[in-house]
């Protein structure tokens, strides 16, 4: 294999390559040598050579487009020196592997012996990522064709504190990503484009499953005009009460636990009785004797309890769980250290609860628990009506039976859960009307039931031929949190940092659709296998696509910066100039001007 090495003076070898064409495609006259141009070029497959490509015009018409040597197009871009092999193996490296740019460097040099500095490493991702959305774009009706029973609509969005974000539409039968877009922020007026363009391409959805954001309400306003049913996440349905139940008086309790600095000296304590415990016997700051380890254990559980994986807020509340617990380790010890108990293990269980006893001096914790207590159990209610298991949460368990195994079950599941809902909602009303004083929780339940219960349910599926159910629509938009969950792992992965910054607002949309290349019903209709994905982008270029759309690197409006930026340097010599001026001596006032 030769080795590409930029800007040295190896030797390489150069190639003919005459554009094979005799006659001219427009009046069939015979066609001649107008001249040849020469260019480096580098592939996987013939490492680097000179590329001297002889073209032919029209011998009775100068006028007629210059003919080309088809066989070089399809082996490297118009005008470029890195072939499509190339441009897929980087691509593929970097958004399917996530490997990172010295990575790959690393690769190709030791197995292609070809070698790409970093910059040319970013240009050719730039390049895979700009062809592989116009093959989207260019093999649409045909994923359009694929696409048989139609298509449900997850929409979602994601941002960086505030600072601009994607926004994505994706088949949530498939997983498939239809079309993404940068915004600036979520609004109707942002993502109402991104949603017309995706229905332009792939038509009309069978249904929308989207939170509640009123920004994507209006942005699906047509389509619900439609009669497309328009259908809440469950997930985001609880979630959003959850947080209206807690979040006021879960920010108290933490903030209370903060101060009395429990936590701090319970695991000092630990620290200390594990650092001078050896064989069960204690010497320390507690003095000399028996130590049982269930000792260590019951410090360790009011610390973390069970040791299991919180759930996301506000379907686990760990402040609360964490004063449970401290309320409850005085019955505790009882059971684990039974009596006799040594002179350490007493004098540690009076240090434990001289620890506890601190909350005794908040009074505001006698307010705010119960409040929390009365939230969760009313919230805990409407879960168990909605049967939404842990495993159905963004980060639930990867066993969980989808809708996708099971549809026929999982349509009767979710026609049971409307039923009982219904009940519910009737049970719920008939309680806060009767009621002197209706808790505020199912008070606020009622309120968001009265809103959204419509949109809660009438899930469409679809049939086979034979009047089998095929597919329900997912009654979560889990589809949609779980794919920017594994894109930000990604970009994580690639960039070689924990904290991303600004590099998620940064990212280009289309590096979104790299995802979809691990579908291989996709791959097989986008160009029928990943290995002959740099030939679909060779006749793609060929073609009369149009110009693509730019990879926008960020949500700012590059161009009042740019123009702020020319504006402070036109500040400078005037700003230059009053500082001179203030540096000569003016003439003094007082003397006349002759």
């Amino acid at each position: 294999m030769v080795r590409a090495t930029a800007g040295a003076q190896e030797h390489i070898p150069c190639i003919d390559f005459v554009a094979e064409a005799e006659h001219c495609p427009l009046c069939g006259e015979a066609v001649q040598a107008q001249k040849s141009k020469r260019r480096r070029v580098v592939t996987v497959a013939a490492g680097a050579f000179v590329a001297r490509e002889v073209r032919k015009r029209c011998g009775g018409d100068s006028t007629h487009p210059v003919l080309v040597s088809e066989k070089l197009s399809g082996l490297v871009p118009p005008r470029q020196g890195y072939g499509y092999d190339l441009i897929v193996q980087v691509g593929l490296a970097r958004y399917l592997r996530n490997l990172q740019r010295e990575e790959i460097r690393t690769e190709l040099l030791a197995e292609q012996d070809i070698v790409v500095s970093d910059g040319s490493i970013s240009n050719l991702c730039d390049r895979f990522l700009r062809l592989l959305e116009g093959l989207h774009r260019r093999r649409a009706p045909a994923l359009r064709a694929a696409m048989n029973g139609g298509y449900p609509l997850h929409i979602d969005a994601t941002s960086e504190h505030g600072k601009g974000g994607l926004f994505l539409c994706l088949d949530g039968r498939r997983g498939w990503v239809l079309h993404a877009v940068k915004i600036a922020s979520e609004n109707a007026e942002e993502l109402r484009p991104c949603i017309d363009e995706t229905i332009r391409c792939f038509g009309d959805p069978i249904a929308v499953v989207r939170d509640l954001s009123t920004a994507e309400a209006g942005a699906v306003e047509g389509l619900r005009k439609k009669g497309i049913p328009d259908l809440l996440c469950h997930y985001h349905f609880l979630g959003a009460i959850g947080k209206k139940l807690f979040d006021d008086p879960y920010a108290v309790l933490r903030n209370l636990l903060r101060q009395s600095k429990v936590r701090t000296q319970l695991r000092e304590l630990l620290r200390e009785l594990r650092q001078h415990t050896t064989a069960e016997v204690y010497e320390g700051k507690y003095g000399h004797g028996r130590l049982r380890e269930d000792l260590l254990a019951l410090l360790y559980w009011v610390l973390e309890g069970e040791g299991r994986k919180d759930l996301p807020y506000p379907f686990s509340l760990p402040h609360l769980d964490f004063f449970r617990r401290c309320r409850e380790a005085a019955q505790r010890a009882e059971r684990w250290l039974p009596l006799p108990r040594s002179h350490v293990e007493r004098r540690t269980l009076k240090q434990l609860a001289k620890v506890l006893a601190q909350f005794d001096e908040l009074p505001r914790l006698a307010w705010v628990v119960p409040k929390l207590q009365s939230g969760w159990q009313a919230f805990s209610e409407l879960r168990d009506i909605l049967r939404l298991t842990d495993a159905e949460l963004p980060r639930g368990d990867l066993r969980y039976l989808s809708t996708r195994e099971f549809p026929e079950l999982e349509k009767a599941r979710l026609s049971a859960i409307e039923e009982t809902t219904k009940a519910y909602h009737q049970q719920l009303r008939k309680r806060v009307t009767d009621s002197h004083r209706p808790s505020s929780a199912e008070a606020v339940i009622l309120k968001y039931l009265d809103r959204y219960a419509k949109q809660l349910f009438g899930h469409p599926a679809t049939y086979d031929d034979d009047g089998n159910i095929v597919s329900v629509v997912e009654r979560t938009n889990n589809v949609a949190e779980h794919f920017f969950g594994a894109d930000k792992q990604k970009l994580r992965r690639r960039l070689g940092r924990a904290n991303l910054g600004r590099d998620l607002e940064d990212q280009p949309a289309q590096a979104v659709l790299a995802s979809n290349l691990l579908h291989s019903d996709y791959v097989r209709v986008l160009c029928g296998s990943l290995e002959h994905l740099p030939a679909a982008f060779a006749e793609l270029d060929q073609g009369t696509l149009g110009e693509p759309s730019p990879l926008q690197r960020s949500n700012r409006d590059t161009g009042l910066l740019k123009r702020i930026g020319a504006l402070i340097a036109d500040d400078q010599p005037a700003q230059n100039i009053g500082n001179i001026e203030r540096q000569i001596p003016q003439p003094d006032a007082s003397v006349t001007e002759i």
